[in-house]
């Protein structure tokens, strides 16, 4: 019987997801079945530069591999890569990660496939996968966090655009004239709306300088500043929003990232989503939170491997 075990064990197919975030880096080992066996994360440390990143995306893959063969690593990306130039595009928060070549010295150092998509599209396909496929099948899934991005699943699919650059919801614009962006750009959605900007324009407003969670605690408190604080932020994510669902005719979406745990998002964005809905009846349209938790990328990177292998098809 243990034999027959180890035989089993020994013609599964693995493989590997990685979630290179902007602070951390995790893993996952899944097996053919989207079964997962094992995850770990360590801090990504992009401040001591790209090679001890390389080595820290190395270790991840390591530690959750445990000595077991992988066939492919699937990675998501806080950007978008062009395979032609070897480059990673749109990774303000991280620019170490912008560097030439960083993702052909990954792939030198593996031995099976890497497939590189953005994050956001990897959040996407882990959250369709979880809990949509069968009921919706037009959605977006929105990653809230350091910075603000979205993954676009249309008609069943994963939609990239020509050139794997699609659903940058975070960096369109909702006042030309408004805050500086990270980008350099002014007014875009994630100048208001992801975790740092949200601490920064709490502060313009109190003067207090707190993080996102301890702010919350205050609306939570019934503080009249971070009530004012929040209904506003609520009023702009349902502006950004409904212009993306206006123009795809989109039928959820779905909250990920670390910013999206809090409650004040589902209990009011869905009110202002429905206010500027434009043309057919939609009724009242579904704000989800993320099935998968804040982890939900390594999952879909994962994904990526298992297509790759012909395990799956998106």
């Amino acid at each position: 019987m243990n034999e027959t075990k180890g035989m089993n064990e020994t013609t599964k197919t693995y493989v590997v997801g990685v979630d290179l975030g902007g602070t951390k880096i995790e893993a996952c080992l899944l097996d053919s079945d989207r079964n997962c066996l094992d995850r770990y994360r360590v801090f990504s440390e992009a401040y001591r530069g790209v090679e001890h990143v390389l080595e820290n995306i190395e270790k991840v893959i390591r530690t959750v591999a445990k000595g077991r063969s992988f066939k492919a690593v699937g990675m998501g990306t806080p950007a978008t890569y062009l395979k032609d130039e070897d480059r990673l595009y749109g990774a303000p928060h991280t620019p170490v990660y912008e560097e030439r070549g960083f993702i052909s010295r990954l792939r030198d150092r593996l031995s099976v496939p890497l497939l590189v998509e953005n994050d956001a599209n990897c959040l996407a396909l882990a959250e369709f996968f979880a809990g949509c496929e069968g009921k919706y099948t037009h959605i977006m899934a929105v990653i809230l966090g350091t910075g603000m991005g979205s993954g676009l699943i249309l008609n069943n699919m994963l939609y990239r655009g020509k050139r794997g650059a699609a659903g940058e919801i975070g960096h369109t614009s909702i006042d030309i004239n408004g805050r500086l962006c990270e980008c350099s750009r002014r007014g875009c959605a994630e100048a208001y709306l992801s975790g740092p900007s949200l601490s920064r324009r709490f502060f313009d407003l109190s003067g207090k300088k707190l993080n996102v969670r301890e702010t919350f605690q205050l609306f939570q408190d019934g503080d009249s500043q971070a009530e004012d604080f929040f209904v506003e932020s609520c009023r702009i994510m349902g502006e950004v929003f409904a212009n993306v669902i206006n123009t795809l005719d989109l039928q959820a979406v779905i909250l990920g990232g670390g910013v999206s745990n809090l409650s004040v998002w589902y209990e009011k964005v869905p009110a202002f989503i429905e206010k500027s809905l434009f043309g057919i009846p939609r009724g009242s349209f579904p704000l989800l939170k993320a099935k998968m938790g804040d982890s939900a990328g390594v999952f879909g990177a994962a994904y990526l491997a298992l297509r790759e292998l012909g395990f799956m098809t998106f």
